[in-house]
């Protein structure tokens, strides 16, 4: 039981830094890519625009990114090394944990899913009905469209908290599982199969 608890904090802990780097460090992805873009001439628009219109394609581009990076393998090579280079220190340090059943980066995505689930389902625009047939494609538009495709009726006093504390972090949560799920595919080992005899036992 513990266990499955700590491993729950885990998830919603890793939530809670990529939440804290979307608000406050956002500007390392969009600056420079906003710098790229002006300098090509690919959009006239100006850094705050291009931020609140391109921040949730970026932000997931650098989740899936930081999904190919092997932390915890670059971890163990530094505590080894830590080791080699202080072995009576190695010898107070507490032993390895155990492995999770399921790396904890593979589902952080969930809570924050859930959440923008319903924060999805329940947001309700100021000039819709419950029977608007553009209510759905609006709240698509509200929740993934770049700024310049929102309307007074989707844009509110929570549109940019939404994108900064749902939208954002639940797309970069998934784009580094992908990542991750795919790195850990094509560099975990496979079983070797035991060989069976003509008789069905193994060799």
């Amino acid at each position: 039981m513990l266990k499955a608890v700590t491993w729950c904090a885990k998830c919603l802990f890793l939530y809670f830094l990529v939440v804290v780097a979307a608000i406050r460090f956002s500007w390392i992805v969009t600056n420079p890519a906003w710098a790229l873009a002006t300098r090509m001439h690919w959009t006239q628009l100006t850094r705050v625009a291009f931020v609140l219109s391109y921040f949730l394609p970026l932000f997931a581009a650098a989740g899936f990114l930081l999904g190919l990076i092997p932390f915890g393998k670059l971890g163990k090579a530094l505590g080894d090394l830590f080791r080699s280079f202080f072995p009576s220190a190695s010898t107070k340090l507490a032993p390895d944990p155990e492995p999770d059943i399921a790396p904890p980066i593979l589902w952080a995505w969930l809570p924050v899913t859930l959440a923008f689930l319903t924060r999805f389902v329940t947001w309700q625009s100021r000039n819709s009905t419950v029977l608007d047939p553009h209510r759905s494609l609006g709240r698509i538009e509200r929740f993934f469209g770049p700024i310049y495709a929102q309307t007074s009726g989707l844009l509110d006093d929570k549109w940019i908290t939404d994108r900064f504390l749902f939208t954002g972090p639940m797309l970069f949560l998934m784009a580094c599982a992908i990542a991750a799920l795919i790195r850990y595919r094509l560099t975990t080992p496979r079983k070797p199969q035991a060989q069976t005899g003509t008789d069905g036992t193994s060799l």
